[in-house]
């Protein structure tokens, strides 16, 4: 038996869009002799279309779809494909099998996620029992036991898998929409392996790939067989048709896959590069702007901007004041050069001294404090936006992980901007990205000196970051990913008044957070959708 998995970028609410390339992909399919075809969860409406799913008439097209899919799907060939469905007022999360011009079978999800990114129990209906589908496979009658991507993570006794085997299936075939985090790859090559494994069945894991909102979806989709054994995994981060032909009966020890080592570096810098590329383009842009400051973070940035995008997409503006280093401002001239990227030059100092002359008269008498570094950081907030709503250029905005847990980012400054791609990246990650770069590359187009120097928002003159980032960015890691106690991390050996600190300024800057622009998840626990805090929060313990 030929088993073919279509691993699809599809988009939110682009009901036709989704199904003619669903439509192609099982033409594809059909074409290389494939007697199934799998498609991921949802692929009609995209995953996930959150309150869009109230929309009726959403529903009803979706549906429609589904028909035009069955109506243009080669009869030899089995499809099984996500889509929404509604009964009796209530939507369920569900596969539909089409084999010779029909719907054969209707699998609805078992498993409602309703944790980190997913709510799933605010739309669908969960079900108790799912049975196998029957179908026809050149004359033979096999029964497939289709799941829906939670449903593969159930591990109780009488897990869905069990279940559909102990009811007669020949082979399991998930469809999924299962995001990317560093290190899931792994974990779900030994979840279907012990599936597989422990029922001897063969099984087919089906996963979306691109990027919606937030949430980055790496395809890397798998099949084991009878023994367990890794027979096949798709590329990561890009769409492909895989065909898979395997013994329903036995194992061929000869078709084992060797597993590879996923490096955490590869695949986050991947992940954040399609997550850029698809928010741009899905969003009706087609390139980014972004201020250049000479530092680490814009650096980066930049460099996955234009992996991105392309060169040619990609502008980058340096926005020196009196503070700015001769450095920093060669350092982005230099990058920008080894990037063959727009670079533009236009210094904030005339601006600025106009804005404290204008202030002058109320703030006399008065220290000098944050208030006049940070304008400063608004005024390029103001110069990017305006390049950006003249040009019809996407804003990125620079912030770190680190960075945004602390507050240290300013309001309307460095914060503007319609995406935030490396909000899920640590201070420490930053350096080890850049340096990954530059190795991937083999040669220094992020310059040596943006890795060394000692970090600067260069908003007063001799200013320097106030915190140990070797220090600070594992600790803030330990409090957001991890969910570390206060007395876990005085059992790690963290200081005292750091952890108070610490905990302290992610708690009083959730309200900067809020009004961030959306970053691109590749952790377990990033800031924004799946991460739900209150504004005002009197509670003092962690």
């Amino acid at each position: 038996m030929k088993v073919a998995i279509a691993q699809i970028d599809t988009t939110v609410g682009a009901l036709k869009a989704n199904s003619d390339k669903a439509i192609q992909y099982i033409s594809g399919a059909y074409d290389e002799g494939a007697d199934i075809v799998l498609l991921p969860e949802a692929t009609i409406t995209g995953y996930m279309a959150l309150d869009l799913l109230f929309n009726k008439e959403f529903i009803k097209e979706n549906v429609d779809e589904l028909h035009r899919i069955k109506e243009n799907s080669p009869k030899e060939i089995i499809v099984v494909i996500g889509f929404i469905e509604e009964e009796n007022g209530k939507l369920y999360n569900s596969a539909a099998v089409i084999q010779s011009g029909e719907i054969t079978g209707i699998v609805r999800k078992r498993k409602l996620p309703v944790y980190d990114v997913y709510n799933e129990e605010r739309y669908y209906t969960a079900v108790s029992y799912t049975k196998p589908v029957k179908v026809n496979n050149n004359g033979r009658k096999i029964k497939l036991g289709v799941q829906i991507c939670e449903d593969m993570w159930d591990v109780t006794d009488n897990n869905v898998t069990s279940q559909l085997v102990s009811d007669g299936a020949d082979l399991i075939l998930n469809i999924s929409a299962s995001p990317f985090t560093v290190g899931k790859k792994t974990v779900r090559e030994q979840l279907v392996s012990k599936h597989a494994k422990e029922n001897s069945i063969p099984f087919f894991f089906c996963n979306l790939v691109g990027g919606q909102d937030e949430v980055v979806f790496d395809g890397t989709s798998l099949a084991a067989d009878t023994n367990g054994n890794i027979i096949h995994i798709s590329p990561s981060f890009k769409e492909e048709l895989s065909v898979i032909e395997i013994d329903l009966e036995k194992a061929d020890p000869n078709s084992k896959v060797k597993l590879s080592e996923h490096d955490p570096l590869e695949d986050s810098f991947n992940a954040i590069r399609l997550g850029i590329r698809d928010y741009i383009l899905k969003s009706g842009f087609d390139s980014a702007i972004l201020g250049l400051s000479g530092g680490v973070d814009s650096s980066l940035v930049a460099v996955l901007a234009v992996e991105a995008l392309g060169p040619e997409n990609v502008i980058a503006v340096s926005m020196p004041s009196r503070f700015s280093s001769d450095h920093s401002r060669t350092d982005a001239e230099l990058l920008a050069k080894n990037l063959r990227i727009n670079f533009k030059t236009i210094p904030i100092e005339k601006p600025h001294k106009a804005f404290l002359e204008i202030l002058e008269k109320d703030f006399h008498g008065m220290d000098k404090n944050e208030t006049e570094e940070n304008l400063q950081a608004r005024i390029r907030g103001n110069i990017l936006m305006a390049f950006s709503n003249k040009f019809g250029h996407l804003l990125l905005s620079t912030g770190n992980k680190t960075e945004l847990a602390l507050g240290y980012a300013t309001m309307y400054g460095d914060m503007a901007g319609g995406l935030a791609p490396i909000s899920d990246v640590s201070k420490s990650q930053v350096y080890q990205l850049c340096k990954y770069y530059n190795e991937l590359k083999g040669e220094e187009i992020i310059p040596l000196s943006v890795l060394t120097k000692r970090p600067s928002a260069e908003l007063s003159e001799a200013q320097y970051d106030p915190f140990d980032y070797e220090v600070i960015s594992p600790l803030v890691d330990e409090l957001i990913e991890n969910g570390l106690t206060k007395t876990q991390l005085l059992e790690k050996g963290y200081d005292e008044n750091s952890i108070d600190k610490i905990i302290s300024l992610i708690k009083n800057s959730e309200y900067k957070r809020r009004q961030a622009p959306p970053g691109i998840k590749i952790t377990r626990k990033a800031f924004g959708i799946g991460r739900r805090m209150p504004l005002i929060n009197h509670y003092d313990k962690r």
